[in-house]
């Protein structure tokens, strides 16, 4: 069937550029013939005519009744091409609409039966301001023997690619815009198409323009009024809340189904407004935005501006920038497809009063001719409504800035990954945040507890009081109690005044106890106190003292085992894990490890003022493949030194701990040897090739593990490649120089 169309497509295409060339005078007087002839005499029964004129009543009744609000009209479409082609007794009846590219398309087709040839979905190339100069397309045409020789051969050749014999057309002309037109075909025999059947199919034809009119004017208006809604939903979200994250997800999900992008982002400019910070990303349920999430990745969420001259001037002018792939030169149009996924992007400033101080980004993915004013409208009043909203709640572009740098010192932003594991300890420490509940974290050395436990602390609504941590197993078992306690003057040798305990400092707070499984017995009953009652005594003192305290505990050993070998109590355990969170191991979440080395990459650059390229894929395959016994602050004290290390070039694998480089080491020279076994049994050997990887970089390790199979010899490795010898060489000579190759980095 696909081939048969194509088939079409070329006999329709011919036939168009047939009469659109030379000799037009004699060509238009050929197509004349295809216009209403007079009255022939022949008319239809009463019988008939009954018939036309109720199948008419009922389609225009359905249209006033239904139309604009309820019918699709694509479907409406398809009943009609249906009832008509079974009124009027023909073999085909289909709908032409006009492209906005200006081709012809067949969109609505109805058989008699399977035996008939289909033109549905057909598109003819013709531009229909050409056509118009040889066929008044607003009137009627009717062929009634196609086959007839007063005809031009280029219409009977047209016909007949068709399947048709006789052929009635009507256009459907609202105003001076045809709209589309209505075919009746007969595929077998001539037919004399009589002046009552045209009339009939004009009143159709009128009728369905009419109710396109009105479908038109109602779905305008229906879009206006959700627009208006939208906005006033979109000022409700500002307006209702303060929290910055959850306006901006808000925000711009309805934004997303208002204006059909893919994704959206919104950027808040830095103190000095050289570099622009992404503050929120969103994307279209549809969207995929594997590639530009990778970017966020790998240069981080803060960008330099003044690279790129378009943005400064959106700042400046603040004016919205409509960028069309087809606007942008080649190589610029080739970027933006491949490293954005764009096809179309609105980029309208956000301003604070008179200043700008962000800017919010809207993507499609899909080729735009243009953009609708009212489009760029609703996306500068959002725009707008957002910068008014901060002005209103005398939020000025600094303190936002303020809040959302201390939101990523001690917030979740602080905790890098995507992993499942990560995120859901992140979400259940949201949850329990603002309650009273005692929590208790649990995970190796590295991992995060503390992280943790400043997400809950600095969203629990005692953010503004006394946080206080103490980690137990640095403190001497003697001293614990006075830590915790305080004590008063004389209790022991060297206490020469009264002090305040921890958790007397902590009160009204929150207190985090890290490494409280190494708490001794005595002092694991205090504390249990203080959680049943809210009570404790200094040490060497009388006095009972309230305090009101949230205990965050945190302990690297499994306390559950702890209390099966009598070195934990099973009360105080059962006291601390109300709420309990589990941490993963970094190697229980590779998928997270490249983040992180971003992330810290991009951390001590600003921190120890260090200039580091990027760091090159050897080093970075390196670290994602490492077991991470010290987790995420091992990986973060790798990164440290290895940044120290190159300063002014990009990370090698030679800059990064002996640890992971041995690691590197032996896992190669196994499989070398692995190689050389498989070599020596006459076997193949398998290589391993990473998704995504250039094809230099493939052919590269194609080269290198045959010469490990080959045990070094390169005569044999070019023969089994089957290329050159010379080319080996030429090939090695270059990988050798690869550290210096700006391709084989990430930045």
């Amino acid at each position: 069937m696909a081939h048969g169309r194509q088939i079409k497509f070329l006999q329709l295409h011919t036939w168009f550029v047939m009469i659109s060339g030379p000799s037009s005078g004699r060509r238009q007087r050929d197509l004349t013939r295809m216009q209403p002839a007079k009255e022939s005499g022949q008319s239809l029964s009463l019988e008939r005519k009954l018939k036309l004129h109720e199948a008419r009543e009922s389609i225009i009744g359905r249209l006033a009744a239904d139309l604009p609000t309820s019918i699709n009209l694509d479907t409406f479409l398809r009943v009609i091409v249906a009832e008509l082609g079974q009124m009027m007794e023909v073999d085909r009846c289909d709908i032409i609409k006009l492209t906005p590219e200006g081709e012809l398309q067949v969109s609505q087709e109805w058989r008699a039966s399977d035996a008939v040839p289909s033109s549905l979905d057909a598109r003819i190339p013709v531009d229909v301001a050409t056509l118009s100069e040889y066929i008044d397309i607003k009137r009627p045409i009717r062929l009634n023997d196609t086959s007839s020789p007063k005809l031009d051969h280029k219409v009977r050749f047209f016909a007949k690619s068709l399947g048709t014999r006789s052929l009635l057309i009507v256009p459907v002309v609202l105003g001076e815009e045809v709209l589309g037109l209505i075919g009746l075909h007969q595929t077998r025999a001539p037919r004399h198409w009589t002046d009552e059947e045209v009339s009939f199919l004009v009143s159709i034809a009128t009728q369905l323009a009419i109710g396109y009119q009105y479908t038109r004017i109602y779905t305008n208006q229906k879009r206006e009024a959700e627009t208006t809604k939208a906005l006033l939903e979109i000022a409700n979200v500002l307006n209702g809340v303060s929290d910055f994250g959850e306006v901006t997800s808000g925000v711009m999900e309805r934004t997303l189904s208002l204006v059909g992008a893919d994704y959206c982002a919104l950027g808040v400019l830095d103190s000095d407004e050289k570099r622009i910070r992404l503050a929120a990303f969103k994307a279209a349920p549809h969207a995929v935005t594997d590639t530009v999430r990778g970017l966020i990745e790998t240069h981080g969420q803060s960008l330099d501006i003044t690279a790129y001259p378009a943005m400064v001037d959106v700042l400046a002018q603040g004016k919205t920038l409509k960028l069309l792939e087809t606007d942008l030169p080649l190589p610029l149009r080739i970027m933006f497809n491949a490293t954005l996924g764009g096809r179309a992007a609105l980029v309208s400033p956000v301003r604070v009063g008179s200043h700008t101080f962000g800017l919010l980004g809207l993507v499609w993915s899909q080729p735009r001719e243009g953009f609708k004013d009212q489009e760029i409208s609703l996306v500068e009043g959002i725009a707008d409504q957002i910068g008014t909203a901060l002005q209103r709640d005398q939020l000025s572009a600094e303190v936002m800035r303020l809040k959302h740098a201390l939101h990523e010192r001690y917030g979740e932003d602080r905790i890098v990954g995507q992993a499942r594991t990560i995120r859901r300890a992140i979400e259940l420490a949201l949850n329990v945040a603002d309650t009273q509940t005692s929590v208790l974290i649990q995970g190796e050395s590295g991992t995060g507890k503390e992280l943790l436990a400043n997400l809950i602390h600095f969203n629990s609504g005692r953010e503004d009081q006394p946080y206080i941590k103490l980690n137990c197993g640095a403190i001497p078992e003697t001293l614990l109690e006075s830590e915790l306690f305080g004590h008063e003057k004389g209790a022991f040798t060297d206490a020469r005044a009264r002090r305040r305990g921890r958790f007397e400092e902590a009160d009204g707070g929150t207190l985090f106890l890290d490494e409280v499984g190494e708490m001794s017995l005595a002092a694991q009953v205090r504390l249990l106190r203080i959680l049943q009652d809210g009570e404790f005594t200094r040490v060497g003192g009388n006095d009972v003292l309230k305090t009101d305290v949230r205990i965050i505990a945190a302990s690297n050993v499994n306390l559950e085992e702890a209390v099966e070998s009598g070195k934990f109590r099973r009360d105080l355990f059962y006291r601390l894990s109300v709420f309990p969170i589990q941490l993963p191991a970094l190697r229980d979440r590779p998928e997270d490890i490249h983040l992180l080395v971003i992330h810290f990459l991009e951390h001590y650059k600003q921190r120890t003022g260090r200039f580091v390229q990027g760091i090159s894929r050897e080093a970075l395959r390196a670290l994602t493949s490492y077991d991470w016994p010290g987790n995420v602050r091992e990986l973060e004290n790798a990164i440290e030194r290895a940044v120290i290390i190159a300063a002014g070039r990009q990370i090698e694998l030679d800059d990064l701990p002996a640890a992971i480089t041995n690691t590197v080491a032996k896992r190669e020279a196994m499989l070398r040897a692995e190689r050389a076994h498989a070599a020596r049994e006459g076997r193949s050997a398998s290589l391993e090739i990473e998704v995504p990887t250039s094809m230099d970089e493939i052919e590269r390790k194609a080269i290198e593990a045959t010469l490990d199979y080959t045990s070094g010899d390169k005569t044999r490795a070019a023969r089994l490649l089957n290329i050159g010898r010379k080319t080996i060489y030429r090939k090695l000579d270059q990988y050798n120089g690869r550290r210096n190759d700006p391709d084989s980095k990430i930045e």
